[in-house]
């Protein structure tokens, strides 16, 4: 029969004491049909459960466990996981995640049934740190870009070949990208969904925070993001095209080797850089911000667009 939800959990090497929290959250959820959900646990790690005998005690949850005979990385745990479901939606977990409360499926079953038309479901994420003084601190993040704390059409996954592929700790940035272009009718939840915990002794192996900095990962990972866009949604890739080159500069614009991968990647879309230009004008005469590159470091910033320039225009800023 046929699911609801599919929660496709990657269990990278963890015990059953780390799975107590994940799925004791979603065990204690009230008011929700359980036949219509199913936990789908890829023991995708080098150390897997010998043992599924205390796993029992969740006696409210259908599970469906998947041992490969090989390791596996998480993004391929939740491919092969994704292949498996049979939920109208899905949503990914780690060891390290929880649901926020006793509420959240009831929310989001309500949201399926009022919305009939939504692909996509997204709440708030609740990250926990652990301080250098063993101190916790909570802070709640938005889950626009991310995986986390979002309930997904499957079919929308399927039908538009929304895959994993491998791009580090940027792949979940590249697949919650995709999904929101090709997305119809996204709702939002009002409150945190999800409670990622990081610093303790569980690893954050799956779905982990991006880097502080951004790495040459992010640009391949950007170029093919870029590729699928121009495929699935060809009226959001110019402009997309565009945020992303001017964005860059204050991210990593200063960083030779960045700047070069940069480079290469707007040759690849030699053909929208007119386009790229006429957004970056737009903006100089729209955005009198002092701290906007074109404000604040207009020479730099003009430096950058020639840099990456796949025709090595003469971009000058307007005089003041």
């Amino acid at each position: 029969m046929s699911k609801t939800l599919s929660l496709i959990i990657a269990m990278e090497s963890a015990t059953v004491q780390d799975l107590v929290v994940p799925l004791s959250s979603v065990n204690n959820q009230l008011g929700v049909d359980f036949r219509q959900v199913e936990v789908l646990l890829i023991d995708n790690g080098r150390y897997q459960l010998e043992d599924l005998e205390p796993l029992r005690v969740f006696n409210r949850l259908k599970f469906r466990y998947i041992k490969p005979a090989k390791i596996w990385s998480w993004p391929v745990a939740f491919q092969q996981g994704l292949m498996l479901a049979t939920g109208k939606f899905v949503a990914f977990m780690g060891p390290n995640m929880q649901f926020n409360s006793v509420d959240v499926l009831q929310q989001v079953f309500a949201g399926i049934k009022a919305h009939p038309d939504a692909q996509l479901f997204s709440g708030l994420l609740l990250k926990e740190n652990m301080t250098a003084k063993r101190q916790f601190e909570y802070r709640v993040a938005s889950t626009t870009h991310l995986l986390r704390g979002r309930f997904i059409s499957r079919d929308l996954m399927m039908q538009s070949q929304l895959t994993f592929e491998d791009f580090g700790a940027y792949t979940e940035q590249f697949v919650g990208q995709l999904v929101e272009a090709v997305a119809q009718a996204p709702q939002e939840l009002e409150h945190a969904v999800a409670v990622q915990f990081l610093g303790r002794t569980v690893s954050d192996a799956v779905l982990p925070p991006a880097p502080a900095k951004l790495q040459l990962e992010w640009v391949r990972m950007t170029a093919r993001y870029l590729a699928r866009l121009q495929q699935l949604v060809p009226a959001q890739y110019g402009e997309t095209l565009a945020k992303t080159i001017v964005r860059f500069y204050s991210q990593a614009g200063k960083d030779p080797a960045m700047t070069a991968q940069m480079a290469a990647l707007t040759a690849q879309n030699a053909a929208q850089w007119p386009q790229v230009l006429a957004y970056v004008t737009q903006l100089q005469a729209t955005d009198q911000s002092p701290a906007a590159p074109w404000n604040a470091e207009p020479a730099d910033f003009s430096g950058y667009l020639q840099k990456v320039s796949p025709l090595r225009a003469q971009v000058t800023t307007p005089a003041r």
